[in-house]
Formats: C-alpha cells, structure tokens, sequence
C-alpha cells in the first residue's frame, strides 16, 4: 500500500495539475522557479564553451560547434520566454503554459546534454573523467534548483544520464560496466532526495496558503461583526431621535438582531474550530490526522444511520454534525505539559497517566464554555461527549470513567474506532505505520472488548473506503 501511494504521488507529481484548489501552491512554485531562472541559463551557457575547449582536441570541430550553436539558439529562446513571462499576468491559463515550457525546455535541454554525452564519449580516461564529472555536476544542480517544478526534476536527469550510463555498459569492460551501475545508483539517490525536497516545498507552500485564507476569514469575519456593531448603534441613534418610529425600528431591529445572532453563532463555531486548528500545532499530530478522522467517522455515522441501535441517534443532523465536532476529540491536550505531549520517546507509566487526564480536560472544557454561553447547543454536547468518552471501551476497561457498553454515548463509540484505525496506520514515535491489513486484523481483536461490536461490523463494510481515505490524506 506504502509503495503504491509512493508511485501514485510521483506520478501526480510529473503531471503538475494546475486547477482552481492547487493554484496558490503551483503559482508560488512557479514564481520560486522563475526568479532562478536566469542564472540556470546564464550558468549552461558559461559551461557549454568550457565544454567545447575540454573536447576540441578529441572530438570533430564541427561536431562541437554545431552542438554549441543549437544549445545558445534554444538559450536564446529561454530569455525571450523569460522576459515575456516574469511580468504577465497569472492567469490560469498562464500558469499551465509556463508549465509546460518548462517541461518541454527541460526535455530539450536535457536531450542535448545526453547526446553530448554519446558524442564527447571518449575511450581516453582523462577525457571520460571529465564528461562524467560535467553530467554529475549538471545532475546534481538541475537536482537542486528543480524542486519547485517536479517534471523539470524528473525529466532532465533521465534525459542526461541514462545515455552515458547506456554508452558505459555497452563499450566493454568489468571497469566501465561497474562504473555505468554506480552512475545509475548516483542518479537514483540523487532523484530520491530531488523528490522528497519537492514534496517539503509542496507542503509548506500549501499550508502557507491555508494560514492566508484562514486569516482572511477571520478578517472577514471581524469586519462582518464591526458592520453589525456600527448598524445596531445607528438603529439606537434613530430610536432615540424619532420617537414616532419607535415600533417599526424595533421590529426591524429584532429581525435583523435575529438574523445576526444566527451568523453569531456560526462565527463562534468557526472560530472555535480554529483555535482547536491552532492549539493542534502543539501536538505532534498533523492536520491530515484531523481530515482523515473527520471523514472515518462520518462514513461511519452514515453506514449505521439505518440500523435499529442507531438510528434513533443518528440522524441527518447528527451525521452531518460529527465531522465538525470530531477535531475537538483531543483539545485537551492543550493542558498536558510540553515535555510529555511532545516527548519523541515512548511514554513512562507515570507519563502516560498524565497524558490520559487530556480526556477529562477536554470534556471540562467544552462543559465550561457550554455552562458560560447559557445555551443548549448540540455541537457542544456532542463535542464534549467525544473529547471526554473517546478513550473508553466496550467492557468497561478504558478511561476516564471506565464507561461500558450502551453507557458510552455513541460519538465517542464512532470517535474511538476511527481514532485507533488512524494511529495504527500512520507513524508515531513509538512505533512504525501499520498496513491496512494489520490494522484491520486488531480492531476485529477489540470487537466486544475496545469497541462496539456493530461499529466494528460497520468498519469491516468500510474498509476500502477507509483505505482510500487514508491514501487521499496521508502524511
């Protein structure tokens, strides 16, 4: 499964989409890519003479004047592109077609280099000497200054070494056959650290991108709530001048107080929701832990919503309710001290009891915030019923309460189940990740003893959706 998703992300990798979701993240990279651009062609273009003086002694004159020319015309081509581009507007459709000249200027590039290397090839261990070291060289810095374009990455190495790896193998000789392996190893190591760069600036720049919309919906938000503060302050300058329309101001200022207090409410939750987004940055969790857990317990909750047990609970408005209350499940954590939350080791006896008080946190939290508000609300009693209960299990060995049976409410069931099937399949410090098929193979274990045995019923239905949830969001 590991490899699987390994060569499904390459492959999305060479592909590049550019679309509506992904363009902050694929613009900056682009825009990373242009600023260095210019000094990888200036930088080709100092080499490519140096090149010609190496080889003018054992290599037809012609030859090397005529592949010196080909490569300054297509230099010449880069800047006339280069200076068209850097100051456009980024249009989508102008993002897709720096793209693809990338792609298509790395193949041609990378092409003359790997016929340079079938045509400098020379039986004269000086000269071979210094071919290899040019094309390690042109491997290693494309390497280096490609990350931010993936295709650029991948191609031009493939199109520079393989060909000299090839000529190796094939001119004769244990020697130059070992050589044509180690050369092959070189390109894969160096292709590797390539990939895992490009997937480091990828996520960065992505959660850049949410911190940027995420600040502007508060913005947003803060400036919505100014708007109505200023609109209910002149509605009471009004009632107080105009005694006349002091009814109809009242009733307008009632509707409109109404329709406030909806969009107040929506705010608060989203607020909430952000600050558990926040906090969460203290724990060695990541965001995708909060997507991949959201979504288990919703096709879990929807799974179930006709079965006899369930269905008095589960309904439409309870389904839809529990993904967005199920990133609370571990806001207590924000109460455990940094040197146990953020231990790299496995925890002490001791340590893991401190830990195991998070549940309690949690719940005494949201109770707290429930008791302050004075309001009945569903999201924070189902929240506080999955931050306290998560933990507990079928008969009655969890914590905090040791609860068993039908006394766990039934979020904190659903919670349980989706929690455990993520820590298992992902990688914590005190363990490797799981394959799917172990996990699954624990969790019919736990049916009757962790979990609620129609839950675990429910799971075994699910389970290629719940891989392919793991898959999609994976760390």
């Amino acid at each position: 499964m590991l490899q699987t998703a390994t060569l499904h992300d390459l492959l999305g990798q060479l592909r590049f989409r550019i679309n509506a979701n992904n363009r902050p993240v694929r613009e900056a990279q682009l825009e990373q890519r242009l600023k260095i651009f210019p000094v990888m062609v200036f930088g080709q273009m100092g080499l490519e003479p140096l090149v010609v003086w190496l080889f003018w002694g054992t290599v037809p004159h012609q030859t090397l004047l005529t592949w010196l020319g080909v490569f300054w015309l297509l230099h010449a081509r880069e800047i006339v592109f280069w200076r068209q581009v850097k100051a456009r507007s980024r249009e989508l459709k102008d993002l897709r077609y720096i793209s693809r000249h990338f792609t298509f200027l790395s193949l041609a590039v990378g092409g003359m280099w790997g016929l340079g290397a079938i045509l400098f090839f020379s039986d004269s261990e000086t000269n071979l000497a210094f071919l290899i070291s040019i094309m390690l060289g042109l491997v290693a810095g494309s390497t280096d200054s490609n990350p931010s374009h993936p295709p650029s990455l991948y191609i031009f190495p493939f199109m520079v070494l393989p060909p000299l790896i090839i000529r190796l193998a094939w001119s004769g000789g244990l020697d130059h056959q070992l050589l044509a392996a180690m050369l092959l190893f070189f390109m894969c190591i160096v292709l590797s650290a390539g990939h895992h760069l490009s997937g480091a600036i990828y996520a960065s720049l992505r959660q850049d991108a949410e911190n940027i919309r995420l600040v502007q919906t508060l913005t947003e938000q803060k400036q919505q709530l100014s708007a109505t503060q200023l609109q209910l302050q002149q509605a009471n300058e009004l009632l107080r001048q105009d005694g006349d329309v002091l009814m109809q101001k009242v009733e307008e200022g009632t509707t409109e107080l109404s329709r406030r207090m909806d969009e107040l409410n929506q705010i608060k939750e989203a607020t909430l929701l952000a600050y558990v987004s926040l906090a969460s940055t203290r724990d060695n969790e990541t965001g995708n832990h909060i997507r991949r857990t959201q979504h288990y317990v919703h096709r879990l909750a929807r799974h179930l919503q006709r079965h006899p047990r369930f269905q008095g609970f589960l309904t439409d408005e309870v389904v839809e309710l529990l993904p967005k209350v199920a990133p609370l499940h571990d806001i207590g954590k924000v109460g455990i001290p940094d040197r146990i939350l953020l231990k790299p080791d496995k925890l002490t006896p001791e340590e893991f009891e401190i830990m195991k008080t998070h549940a309690l946190l949690g719940g005494e939290a949201i109770a707290a915030a429930e008791a302050r508000l004075e309001v009945n609300s569903s999201f924070l009693q189902v929240a506080r019923q999955i931050a306290t209960s998560h933990h507990e299990k079928w008969d009655g060995s969890g914590y905090p309460h040791g609860l068993s049976g039908e006394a766990i409410p039934i979020p904190a069931r659903l919670m349980a189940l989706a929690d455990v099937y993520d820590a298992l399949t992902t990688r914590r410090v005190y363990k490797p990740p799981f394959s799917h098929e172990q996990a699954c193979a624990i969790i019919l274990d736990g049916k009757g003893t962790h979990f609620d045995p129609d839950i675990v019923e429910a799971f075994l239905d699910l389970q290629p959706e719940f891989q392919a949830i793991a898959t999609e969001f994976q760390d």
